[in-house]
């Protein structure tokens, strides 16, 4: 349930965690965060969030990088838009939730599934510019590891059902046209995150 977390012993202040926030390219929108609540009573999955989106940019304002990093409520946006369409000081909200969730795969805050998912279709799109399932599921699977082989098994029904539809295509499917300048604006894109990280 949102903004019913508690922190065990002790509080732990990093003065410069909402500065690297601050920094991130949508970050500077959380200083206009006047902690309406409009964002929480919005969201869809606010009842299955660690923090209210409020309740989190409270933490990053007050330095509280570990809670905020370790919460499930990035991981949890669903990007329906609804958040940043209802904002009265027009926060893109979702906007920094993908700032959030980019930061903690850089950080190595990579507990929860949803960010096996994120650097699985990554890694399957950067290769051919296009999404293979099979090829998202496997990488998905084996980051995740071992303890997830329940869950393969409980999907079984389903792929095998899109499978017999030709729903799910056996074979990666071919790279996109122009594949060479597609890969040229990520790499400009990766050059131009880092010099903004420094």
């Amino acid at each position: 349930m949102a903004d019913n977390s508690a922190s065990s012993g002790r509080l732990k202040y990093e003065a410069g965690f909402a500065r690297e926030v601050y920094g991130m390219e949508n970050g500077s929108y959380l200083k206009l965060c006047m902690q309406c609540g409009v964002c929480a009573v919005s969201c869809a999955t606010f009842k299955i969030m660690d923090y209210s989106p409020r309740r989190l940019f409270a933490l990053v304002r007050a330095g509280r990088k570990e809670e905020v990093m370790k919460s499930n409520t990035f991981w949890m946006c669903t990007t329906c838009l609804m958040c940043k369409a209802r904002c009265p000081r027009g926060i893109p909200i979702v906007d920094v939730m993908h700032d959030l969730k980019g930061l903690a795969l850089k950080q190595g805050y990579v507990n929860y599934p949803q960010a096996a998912f994120y650097q699985a279709f990554w890694q399957d799109l950067a290769g051919r510019g296009r999404i293979f399932e099979g090829g998202v599921t496997a990488r998905y699977f084996l980051k995740r590891g071992p303890k997830d082989f329940g869950k393969i098994m409980a999907q079984k029904d389903v792929g095998l059902k899109m499978l017999s539809h030709g729903r799910l295509p056996l074979r990666p499917p071919k790279a996109v046209k122009g594949k060479k300048e597609l890969m040229q604006m990520v790499a400009k894109a990766r050059e131009l995150e880092q010099k903004g990280a420094n």
